[in-house]
């Protein structure tokens, strides 16, 4: 029989799953703060980065064929020192203080989703490219998201919305990957964590998998506004926490 915590497990990134197949972000940022309330953050980081490989498959396969591969390499080679400064601070910072960067970083996406404007597009650029890609690994090592940085570039280079899904698709499969590989060999995947991703894994999947056909009815920039709300009272709620 599972337990209280697993069943919140699924249920979290099921929600999480559904959220990211309808407007291709905010999985995470909806399922980590729901799980923060019972699970450590030294354990629910290393889980959620288990999880968010799993979430960019399902919504990569769909538009991995737009990736602009071009893009992908300064971001890959700025992701790889950001990893590794990433990992040093989920092993030595406490978790009331990833807790409280959380909150933080989830309160700043939602001033930048509301403040950023593209005015003109811009040529690839390896500096900003590598710059972006390293914010993404250093945040997607150690608090697990990796989205606003080049979330951020994306929207500055003026990608049409399936080069953009799908080039930072596959870039948060790779990314992904190797940030749980480091983690791995750094021994944070607990048996703890890898029993909540038995019950995370199914529950990411098939949440994505039902939003396909459902997508096209749902408007999409109402979603979104209620997804911004949903994400500012969890950033509230991680900040409160970290100063318990």
């Amino acid at each position: 029989m599972p337990d209280s915590v697993s069943i919140l497990v699924f249920c979290a990134w099921l929600v999480g799953g559904f959220v990211s197949g309808v407007s291709g972000i905010g999985g995470a940022m909806v399922a980590v703060p729901v799980a923060a309330t019972v699970i450590p953050m030294h354990e629910l980081i290393p889980l959620s980065c288990i999880l968010n490989v799993v979430m960019d498959g399902c919504i990569a396969c769909m538009h991995f064929r737009h990736c602009k591969v071009s893009a992908l390499w300064p971001m890959l080679v700025g992701s790889l020192p950001g990893a590794v400064i990433g990992l040093f601070i989920l092993k030595f910072v406490s978790g009331a203080v990833l807790q409280g960067a959380v909150g933080a970083l989830l309160l700043y996406y939602v001033y930048w989703q509301h403040t950023f404007r593209v005015t003109q597009v811009h040529a690839e650029s390896w500096g900003k490219g590598g710059a972006a890609g390293f914010g993404a690994g250093l945040l997607g090592t150690a608090i697990s998201f990796d989205g606003p940085p080049v979330g951020a570039y994306g929207l500055y280079m003026g990608w049409n919305p399936r080069v953009f899904l799908g080039t930072l698709g596959v870039f948060f499969i790779i990314r992904g990957t190797m940030t749980c590989v480091l983690q791995a060999g750094a021994g944070l995947y607990t048996p703890d964590v890898l029993h909540y991703a038995l019950y995370g894994v199914p529950a990411t999947m098939i949440g994505t998998l039902c939003a396909f056909p459902v997508v096209r009815h749902i408007n999409v920039a109402t979603f979104r506004r209620v997804l911004m709300a949903v994400i500012v009272m969890a950033g509230l709620v991680c900040l409160g926490r970290s100063f318990l």
